[in-house]
């Protein structure tokens, strides 16, 4: 079955044109846009109507669902016959297509470029968090990333920074030298705040032995370290992420009280640790195009064995979010916009579409730590918007995206 490529966001032809739908919005909604996304805030009234609700949630879907947005805010959001719509709004009827929350890309790499933070808007992903940029660490990354939040045209950005490990550690290890290094407790305190101090939305380390490169031995953090950084972040708001490949190395993050695992684990996860992440309540972003990617590149079985890990973990009931590990030009051919090879091997791994769409929008929410502000549809939250084709929840094969239906077509994307 083909999927339509996520880079094709032209409206079908029987829907309103892009000029039908501005002139329905007004000048005051202008900032609202079709295909290619938009926008900031606007000081009218929006209504989208006749449209199936998934408000992200994990609630059922609304089929005769609207939303009211008023400043850039959800007014309300629900069942068309509970939603009171003012006479004033603009009102877009959105002729059966499907309203969800704009998606969530909580694991990518590179992404401080104006031009790829476009291309994810365009393709509906309306927000990315970066986990580790490739060079040495300098608080201007923070600054650019503050820079490409103000573009209304960009999907909004969360970043870490960089890593914090031991010295010669993952990614030092394989990639070079790129990381905040630390060799004692009081250290780990100091670099977690530093990081937070310039601007880190979220901490990351690196709990990795070398099992997926085909290694071992690579230096770890001490446990004493290790809490220390959990504990410094969690004192400061921060969530934890951490990078894990093993099942070994996944025992040791949890030992510290990370908030989330950065990967599939690719060797043998029993049962005994999943049911450890979902009584802690850890999520996973298990980037299964990453892992399917090297496994088509190498005699590896990784692609494989990370689907059946995260089968054994939702069916335990584990917390997933999609992230993809978005790295740019590299080897592993990497979608950019809709993830949509990201979303059918977590259909393949049991997830259903609704679940798939819970873990990319209120999950990368709490990933990136606006779960007050974004994620799902709800009063007061900002209004982060997408319109698709069809209906995502539509689809039997074991292989067929939730998007397919839709054929990947953003035809309103708005965001604050």
């Amino acid at each position: 079955m083909s999927i339509k490529s996520n880079r094709d966001n032209r409206a079908s032809p029987q829907r309103m044109s892009r000029r039908e739908f501005l002139k329905q919005t007004s000048a005051a909604a202008a900032s609202l846009l079709i295909g290619c996304n938009s926008a900031h805030r606007t000081d009218d009234t929006l209504s989208l109507t006749n449209g199936i609700l998934i408000d992200g949630t994990g609630a059922d879907a609304i089929p005769d669902g609207a939303i009211v947005i008023r400043d850039g805010s959800i007014v309300s959001a629900g069942s068309r016959t509970q939603v009171e719509i003012p006479a004033y709004a603009n009102i877009i009827d959105v002729q059966g297509g499907t309203i969800l929350p704009g998606f969530i890309n909580a694991h990518v790499h590179a992404a401080y470029n104006a031009w790829i933070l476009k291309a994810w808007a365009k393709g509906g992903v309306t927000t990315v968090r970066d986990l580790g940029f490739f060079g040495p660490y300098t608080r201007a990354k923070f600054v650019t990333r503050d820079t490409l939040n103000a573009n209304p045209k960009c999907a909004r950005l969360f970043a870490v920074g960089s890593f914090i490990n031991a010295e010669g550690g993952y990614p030092n290890a394989y990639w070079g030298g790129h990381i905040v290094t630390v060799t004692s407790p009081e250290e780990a305190r100091q670099a977690v705040n530093k990081l937070i101090d310039d601007g880190a939305d979220v901490i990351k380390t690196a709990m990795e032995s070398g099992y997926a490169f085909g290694q071992s031995g690579w230096p770890l953090l001490t446990p004493e370290e290790a809490t220390a950084l959990v504990d410094t972040a969690h004192e400061r708001g921060k969530p934890v992420t951490a990078h894990v490949t093993s099942a070994r190395d996944l025992e040791r993050a949890l030992d510290a009280g990370v908030d989330e695992i950065a990967h599939m684990v690719v060797d043998k996860l029993s049962d005994q640790l999943v049911s450890r992440m979902v009584e802690t309540g850890t999520r996973w972003v298990p980037t299964l195009e990453l892992w399917q990617g090297v496994s088509r590149i190498y005699p590896i079985s990784h692609g494989s064995m990370a689907i059946k890990n995260l089968a054994l973990f939702v069916e335990a009931g584990g917390e997933v979010v999609l992230g993809t590990d978005y790295a740019g030009a590299r080897k592993v051919d990497f979608d950019l916009g809709m993830p949509i090879y990201e979303i059918e091997w977590m259909q393949e791994a049991g997830m259903t579409p609704l679940q798939i769409i819970v873990a990319a929008t209120r999950n990368g929410a709490r990933s990136c730590n606006i779960e007050r502000e974004l994620g799902t549809l709800e009063k007061g939250k900002l209004a982060d918007v997408l319109v698709v084709d069809g209906d995502p929840l539509v689809g039997s094969c074991p292989h067929q995206s939730p998007f397919d239906t839709a054929r990947g077509r953003i035809n309103i994307a708005y965001f604050t």
